[in-house]
Order: C-alpha cells, then structure tokens, then sequence
C-alpha cells in the first residue's frame, strides 16, 4: 500500500509541473520506509530532470540527495554548495558542526608561536592561517578537525593525551570518545570524537595519544566563526 507521501507525490507528478517544492516529505515515515522511499524520490528526480527543492532537517537526506545544499540557520543562508564542499570546505563553525555524524570536533585553542595549543599540545597551523587569526588582534581560534582525521598514535611531543569515556561500536565502524588533558582549566574540560578501526578499538577508561591530521584541521575566528582560509 502506498504512503501519503507517495501518493500526493503521484498526484503532483501527473500535472508536470517546472518544479517541485516537497517540504520533509519523509518526516512521518519510519526509519526503513525513509531509506527505501528516499532512494526512490532521488531516482525519480533524475529520471523526470525537474527542479526539485527539498526542505528537510535531516543532514542525510540533504547530503545523499541533493546536487547543491542550502544550510540555513535560524532563517539565515550560511552556505550553499555540493555535498562533498560542505563537508570538505565548510564556510563557518556553524556549518562545520551540522554536517556530519557524528559532528566535527571543534575546540577553542591559543595561537602561540608555531600554531594552536590545545590540550596541552601545540597544533602546526599553517603561516597564512596564523596571520588569519591574528589579524583583527584575537589571540584564540577555533580549530575543527572531523573524527576520521583524529587518528591514535603512539606517545609523543605532538599529541594530545585523552582517557576514553564511551566507545561505540557500530559494526563496520567504532568512535570513541574522549576527554582531553592537559588543557586550560577554566575553560573546562574538551571532549573529542575519534573514528577508530572496529577491531582494535581502545576501552572505556584507557588513556589514549591523538593526533589530527595536519591536512585536515579547518579554523574558524572565534568572534564570529567565519572560516579563517578557503
């Protein structure tokens, strides 16, 4: 039998019209019915080659069916692009920790000669970006860096320590969760999300070195959480 959403998509797809305006069409469907129904809304649409403009707050259905995505926050553009340049490119903090799941890690440092300390560790950051963030005086920025660019290394100068506090194990996927050391104690303490390997993923309460990849750190101006470099 088919949904409601089916059905009032049939009856607007007979009319052919020049654009399709759907409005979380999915959003009263169960978790199955949404993946199967929303594999099919993408296939239809590029079978008829309309104009469609989804308005969904689900982060996955805006990234798997979407050619360019609009985010918006509290009615105001913040970005519109491809899937893979939100992800990749956000523009701000904003953007930065609504895409993706789990969400980026971001965290306030200060810039120090030779880059960001955080955690008791100073990060490199590149010359330009330094500038960046020194330019209007701030003396912190906010770093990003997502959960498949934390990586577990062995102890040294370069990592941030951290004591695992929840692994979860998701079957071809893990993440844990840490709090980091060593940190500035006034600003509390700083909790990381790191995607490690399923099969040798550390325990609750283990104390773990992690490093993110110099190549994947974005930064972001603390006053107003524009990206510091394109």
């Amino acid at each position: 039998m088919a949904s409601a959403s089916e059905l009032a998509m049939g009856r607007a797809i007979v009319r052919e019209p020049q654009v399709f305006l759907m409005d979380e069409p999915l959003s009263n469907l169960d978790a199955k019915l949404r993946v199967s129904t929303r594999s099919q809304i993408a296939a239809l649409q590029r079978r008829l080659g309309v104009t469609t403009v989804y308005v969904t707050h689900d982060q996955v259905e805006a990234m798997t069916m979407g050619d360019r995505v609009a985010v918006l926050n509290n009615g105001v553009l913040q970005q519109c692009a491809s899937p893979r340049a939100l992800y990749e490119q956000p523009a701000n903090a904003f953007v930065a920790g609504f895409i993706g799941s789990p969400a980026m890690n971001l965290a306030t440092g200060d810039l120090v000669d030779g880059g960001v300390r955080l955690g008791g560790t100073v990060l490199p950051l590149p010359r330009s970006t330094a500038n960046a963030a020194s330019a209007d005086g701030a003396s912190t920025v906010t770093l990003g860096f997502r959960p498949e660019a934390l990586d577990i290394v062995s102890a040294g100068q370069d990592s941030m320590i951290g004591t695992v506090t929840l692994v979860e194990e998701l079957g071809s996927d893990a993440y844990a969760y840490c709090t980091l050391t060593g940190g500035d104690p006034s600003r509390g303490e700083l909790d990381v999300v790191a995607r490690v390997d399923p099969r040798t993923c550390p325990a609750a309460g283990e104390q773990v070195h992690l490093r993110p990849r110099p190549d994947a750190i974005h930064a972001f101006s603390v006053s107003t959480g524009e990206r510091l470099t394109k």
